[in-house]
């Protein structure tokens, strides 16, 4: 198997995102070479696991699952925070580095995956490490209300 440049990148930002992951007490998991899982916690206490796929990254998007540890379901709106700004009613991290958010299907069609780092609403948010502490920030905001019902 050939190893290129961007599977250099992702184990890369993989490990950066386990090891602030460790300062940060996630729980983290590597399920395969462009895939990983990590738990956040919420100012409440509620527990958030998230799937990230990185294939195709970082020229196009991560996709970011909110998953369901005891069932293993994927992008369920029980497994995902309640809406506000950052957290879509449609369950997902609204941000142009999801993947979701801008597939078909996503609320953000507009927003085009092959130029997703220089989108204004990336605000400079382009490393896997960066985009989780942006969602442990979010679960930990007074904006938090819990999870979605």
């Amino acid at each position: 198997m050939t190893v290129t440049v961007d599977d250099l990148v992702v184990d890369s930002q993989i490990a950066d995102v386990e090891e602030i992951g460790e300062v940060h007490g996630w729980r983290f998991e590597r399920v395969g070479p462009r895939c990983f899982r990590v738990c956040l916690t919420a100012r409440t206490g509620d527990v958030y696991q998230l799937e990230v796929e990185c294939d195709g990254f970082p020229v196009l998007p991560a996709a970011f699952h909110w998953r369901n540890p005891e069932t293993g379901r994927l992008d369920e709106l029980a497994d995902s925070p309640r809406q506000y700004n950052f957290f879509h009613s449609l369950g997902m991290i609204c941000a142009p580095w999801n993947r979701l958010a801008s597939t078909e299907g996503g609320p953000h069609p507009e927003w085009k995956q092959t130029s997703w780092q220089h989108n204004e609403w990336t605000r400079g948010t382009v490393t896997l490490a960066g985009m989780l502490l942006r969602i442990h920030h979010e679960l930990r905001s007074p904006q938090y209300w819990g999870r979605a019902t």
